[in-house]
């Protein structure tokens, strides 16, 4: 058992971080997903990035039904997350109000978090099964990109660069993507 969960330990980290991130946890599972594919190469990142897909699909689950039936509490919980403004709320409804799969597509691309969506899921009665489905082909493309991107950037990167310098290289990367993010986003 201690072999197998070895084994899988980094699919089971993304998945955990998947509905973490889904519900109110805040930093993106592409942070784990970019390390796998920087250290384990294409076919690991590609897995992981689908099981953390289906992870995010789980935390959306979660936060629909938790919208759904719990509203108010469901609400401040989702805007306490740091970087979530009332405001970025209010154009995520629109949003979902107009067309709930390609905002849920595209919602997260613009810097609006996927919880937010989900959050606002029922609000629009959109499905839970089909929104359940529709999260995974929403994250996926996402996921891919950063994970097998990384692996990729890494393997050209290694010609000039170790192991240990690519990994600080990555670390860097991270730090400044959310030392910018946090300063450009709402508090």
């Amino acid at each position: 058992m201690t072999n197998t969960l070895r084994k899988h330990a980094l699919d089971i980290a993304a998945f955990i971080w998947g509905v973490a991130e889904a519900t109110l946890f805040f930093f993106v599972p592409d942070v784990l997903l970019s390390y796998i594919g920087l250290k384990h190469g294409v076919k690991p990142a590609l897995r992981a990035s689908i099981i953390a897909a289906i992870g995010a699909s789980v935390g959306g689950a979660i936060m629909y039904l938790w919208s759904a039936e719990h509203f108010e509490d469901a609400y401040a919980a989702v805007r306490a997350v740091p970087a979530i403004s009332d405001a970025m709320m209010e154009r995520a409804l629109a949003s979902m109000i107009d067309n709930w799969p390609l905002a849920t597509f595209l919602g997260p691309l613009s810097s609006t978090p996927f919880k937010v969506y989900a959050f606002a899921a029922p609000m629009v009665n959109a499905p839970l099964p089909l929104f359940a489905l529709w999260a995974i082909v929403a994250r996926l493309p996402r996921f891919l990109i950063v994970s097998i991107g990384v692996s990729l950037v890494g393997r050209v990167l290694s010609r000039w660069l170790g192991e240990r310098q690519l990994l600080w290289v990555l670390i860097g990367a991270w730090l400044l993507f959310y030392a910018v993010f946090f300063t450009l986003m709402p508090t």
